[in-house]
């Protein structure tokens, strides 16, 4: 057989695996997005692999290890290599478990050791400015302006506000069900000021959907009246950060730090912030006890038995 022809035929071979993974993720319940991630991880690692003439069902943990080391010379973090690294690892071993593939060494390879990382938060007077920004009656800026809350004040993740739909939260709700990673539900407080601009929104929003002939029940929507993205949520949240004049490396998951970080820094209990967050390990939320140093001093002064001697 010509070599072209083969090639060609391994690669139609692989797609067909490729669409099987993706079945088997989604009977795993994993988000869209998460889905999405792992089949766009994998894609840049097929490219690489295709690059070196080396068909993937053939490639070996040397070949992955190269792979990293480009990744490192595109000067990618140790977090990003290590979700590129994880996502391959799942191939793998899907490949494996099917007798797609014998490369084991590859499922068991060491995970980059991540950079020491701080959340980024705002502080209390930034959220005071995104609530004092006037909105004019202008649609787009009373729906930043509760995305942005909803992040603030439930600690929502991007995919999981773009996913809230009008069935799950009405005016007054005392609690929000979210379903979030891996399936896995958590009800959280709602606070009143959310509902603040509840009914000018909800009005607002009517008659977008009216005006462009949509009918989705999204509780976010577009201009047009389509559910918005989560793209368009970040686009929107750095827009609304220029709105209130807040100068920072900002994306929209600051506003789910800052959630985290104004909870512990009030003395919330680790393990409460955890389930609200919805980790699945107390070790992701330990990254939110960054406390300024003026309150580790009041906590010290407040708390230590020989501060006042």
């Amino acid at each position: 057989m010509n070599c072209s022809v083969e090639k060609i035929n391994k690669n139609e071979e692989f797609n067909l695996i490729l669409n099987e993974f993706s079945d088997y993720l989604h009977t795993l319940n994993f988000a869209a997005h998460t889905i999405n991630s792992y089949n766009k991880d994998i894609r840049e690692y097929i490219k690489f692999i295709n690059s070196k003439n080396i068909y993937i069902l053939e490639a070996d943990h040397y070949d992955v290890r190269e792979y990293l080391k480009y990744l490192k010379n595109k000067k990618l973090t140790n977090a990003t290599m290590s979700r590129h690294l994880s996502s391959i690892k799942k191939l793998y071993k899907y490949l494996v478990r099917n007798n797609y593939s014998e490369k084991n060494k590859i499922i068991n390879m060491k995970t980059p050791k991540r950079e020491e990382h701080i959340a980024k938060f705002l502080s209390v007077n930034d959220i005071d400015k995104i609530i004092a920004i006037e909105d004019n009656g202008d649609f787009t800026l009373i729906r930043d302006k509760m995305m942005a809350l909803f992040m603030y004040s439930i600690g929502l993740r991007v995919s999981e506000l773009a996913s809230l739909k009008l069935g799950m939260i009405e005016k007054n709700y005392k609690t929000l069900r979210i379903c979030g990673k891996g399936s896995k539900y958590r009800d959280i407080p709602l606070l009143p000021i959310i509902y603040d601009n509840w009914d000018i929104y909800i009005q607002k929003r009517a008659m977008i959907q009216k005006e462009y002939s949509q009918q989705n029940d999204y509780l976010f929507i577009n201009r047009f009246g389509k559910a918005i993205s989560d793209r368009s949520i970040r686009t929107s949240m750095k827009r609304l950060m220029r709105e209130a004049n807040i100068n920072i490396d900002f994306s929209p998951h600051t506003l789910r730090h800052t959630f985290a970080t104004h909870l512990l820094n009030n003395d919330a209990e680790i393990r409460g912030v955890q389930e609200l967050l919805g980790h699945e390990t107390i070790a992701t939320t330990q990254r939110y006890t960054h406390v300024t140093n003026s309150r580790l001093f009041e906590v010290y002064n407040k708390f230590h038995p020989r501060s006042r001697q």
